[in-house]
């Protein structure tokens, strides 16, 4: 069993974390110095995915819902055998399992900010994984140097456990340029990300209402809006109140995402805690301007190519949509240094460091 690894891909098409591995695997796979890939998920989920015609891989149907008492139980009843090492891209650890473990932790909001949890009962639970994950893995991928310095604040795991890769940009973005998406004749905003408490949609809100008097500008909201316990948002009169120029478009495709991104003004990210920030590097690669947070992972995944702003003030979230509104020269400097940034987040670097983290660890 020395090296076999099993990965489980639960979360394939979700958000996030679904396009971290999205992006990662097709780099990953070839990469891997592992005998035998066992992966645990949905058939639907890999269904058209090159990579899992490697005959090393082995698919394992597993459906229990993460962070569940199913997903327990199945791990008491041995689901996870056999098993080498195992990589989980979340922090939900079987707790029955004692065998080799490797977790990539993309951010720790759960401690940070325990009040975007819905109740005591998920706080508690995620502080009990998140503890037991400190204790048990191998090594902890993290996504940014902010996500790493924050589980040694949080988790107090040796700097040598730690490895930060960047998640990898994958090969979706940067297309020539498309037409405006429909309904969109006047300039606009484009927020992105599903909306919960920390995305700090409700002062972005407040701070386009005190500006929008001074510009032609909408504001588009994209992002998944129902299912989520901790959102702190109402939607029904909200287009109504600005006279349909906040818009909220729900889920869109990866394809009409990037409409948006290539005809937006800016995008405007000004969540207050982020482990990394897709939408950030998405945005440099479809040379569409920033204006973010100037906290969490968000300066370090922006650097030059960010027009930073304080996302608790919603006085300095209008100056900044107000001045990348208004200097066309402001952004087409952000356009150019984000062009020459996105290469960082090439998928291949990220592939690199995972691969030759998982593999060491096959080695032991």
């Amino acid at each position: 069993m020395g090296n076999r690894i099993t990965i489980d891909l639960r979360m394939y098409r979700m958000a996030g974390i679904g396009r971290y591995l999205q992006n990662l695997l097709p780099d990953l796979i070839p990469r891997l110095n592992a005998s035998k890939i066992s992966v645990l998920g949905k058939s639907t989920d890999l269904e058209g995915e090159g990579w899992i015609s490697d005959p090393r891989i082995e698919f394992r149907e597993f459906r229990p819902r993460i962070f569940s008492v199913a997903e327990q139980w199945a791990a008491v009843c041995g689901e996870y055998r056999n098993i080498g090492l195992l990589w989980i891209p979340q922090y939900n650890l079987p707790l029955p399992y004692q065998g080799k473990l490797l977790v990539t932790i993309h951010d720790l909001c759960q401690l940070a900010n325990p009040e975007t949890l819905a109740n005591d009962l998920q706080r508690g639970y995620a502080k009990y994984l998140l503890s037991r994950v400190a204790k048990r893995a191998s090594v902890i991928l993290c996504d940014s140097e902010f996500t790493a310095s924050e589980v040694q604040k949080y988790l107090h795991v040796d700097r040598e456990r730690l490895v930060v890769a960047y998640p990898p940009m994958g090969n979706l973005w940067g297309v020539p340029p498309a037409a405006r998406p429909p309904s969109s004749n006047l300039p606009y905003f484009l927020a992105v990300g599903n909306v919960k408490k920390h995305k700090n949609l409700p002062r972005l809100i407040a701070a386009f209402g005190g500006i929008r008097h001074r510009i032609p500008h909408d504001l588009i909201v994209v992002g998944k809006q129902e299912g989520f316990l901790n959102s702190e948002m109402q939607f029904g009169d909200i287009s109504a109140d600005f006279n349909g120029r906040v818009r909220f478009t729900g889920q869109v495709t990866d394809q009409e995402l990037g409409v948006y991104y290539q005809n937006a003004t800016a995008l405007v990210f000004p969540s207050f805690y982020e482990g990394f920030g897709y939408p950030l590097v998405e945005a440099m690669a479809e040379g569409c301007p920033i204006a973010c947070s100037n906290v969490a992972s968000l300066p370090e995944v922006a650097g030059d190519a960010a027009l930073l702003f304080d996302p608790y003030s919603i006085e300095d979230i209008g100056r900044a949509l107000l001045q990348i509104a208004t200097e066309p020269t402001l952004r087409h400097s952000l356009v150019e240094q984000g062009r020459r940034r996105v290469g960082r987040f090439a998928g291949i670097t990220c592939a690199g460091l995972t691969a030759a983290t998982i593999n060491r660890l096959l080695k032991v």
